[in-house]
């Protein structure tokens, strides 16, 4: 067919994307469609699958970054499922068999739990018939209660961790924030980018005057050299989501990172120029565009 097929995992959600000519769009329905109705769970290949899974887990915890995040998912969450791991528990990840994988399966992968997209060069009619009959024979709900479905509760707290293999500090300051469906979402997304990144090696080396710059979080970050990256984060979900921001330098600045973490969100509270807003919005706008 010349396609190509790539998957990703998120806490709430996990995606499998075929991107194929505009001629084979029913072959490629089909084919998503028996891999769903049709899934043979095999052990052995289910053994092979978790050895590449645990490779994986081990190397993602070099990157620090990441691994900061998901510590933050805890610290909020840590009461429910939203603080768990993405890729699961290591610990735990070897106990899983395929009679699991089953059960999860049915409780889970359900009509009302499905939603199916086709973007490009695609008749709306013709790929409703499509999906219709390559989905068909999945259930419309699940016959059993599914876990976890409870509202998780954000929870103020502080986490130390202590990783000798993480050089420098990393730090995540993170507030809760309003899920997908809040009329507040588009809001916490502008303030995210009106925040924006700041990488010292992109920024530092033009500023005369960090006091000139528009925005407030790299104006403060402009008078701390040892602090040298810091990312903005805005994680939505369904009904519930954390806002904040990702800090990286010299462990001597690491009161300063949560200042700076803190600092933005109180002085944007307080005093917002329309400069910082009108650039926000229009990268906000280019990358809506370049999606």
């Amino acid at each position: 067919m010349g396609a190509t097929i790539s998957t990703n995992t998120d806490r709430e959600m996990t995606s499998i994307n075929l991107a194929c000519f505009k001629g084979d769009v029913s072959r490629a329905v089909a084919m998503l469609g028996d891999a769903l109705s049709n899934t043979t769970l095999d052990s052995a290949e289910l053994e092979m699958a978790k050895a590449e899974q645990a490779q994986s887990n081990e190397s993602q915890s070099k990157d620090l970054q990441t691994t900061t995040l998901e510590a933050c998912h805890y610290n909020a969450f840590r009461d429910h499922m939203m603080g768990q791991p993405i890729r699961g528990d290591p610990d735990n990840l070897q106990n899983i068999n395929a009679d699991m994988l089953r059960a999860f399966k049915a409780d889970n992968y359900t009509g009302e739990n499905i939603v199916i997209v086709g973007t490009g060069s695609v008749d709306h009619d013709t790929f409703v018939g499509q999906v219709s009959e390559a989905f068909g024979s999945v259930a419309k709900e699940s016959a059993g209660a599914q876990a976890n479905s409870d509202k998780c509760v954000y929870v103020p707290s502080l986490l130390m961790m202590r990783d000798d293999e993480m050089y420098n500090a990393n730090i995540g300051v993170f507030f809760d924030a309003p899920g997908v469906n809040h009329e507040d979402y588009y809001q916490f997304e502008l303030l995210k980018h009106m925040i924006g990144d700041f990488e010292i090696e992109k920024h530092a080396e033009h500023l005369n005057d960090v006091g000139k710059q528009y925005n407030a979080t790299h104006s403060l970050l402009g008078d701390l050299p040892d602090v040298t990256r810091q990312t903005s984060h805005y994680f939505a979900y369904s009904d519930c989501g954390i806002w904040g921001s990702y800090l990286f330098g010299n462990e001597i600045f690491v009161r300063q990172m949560n200042w700076v973490g803190l600092a933005a969100p109180i002085h944007y509270g307080e005093y917002v120029t329309e400069a910082e807003v009108v650039r926000a919005r229009n990268n906000m706008w280019n990358g809506l565009m370049k999606e």
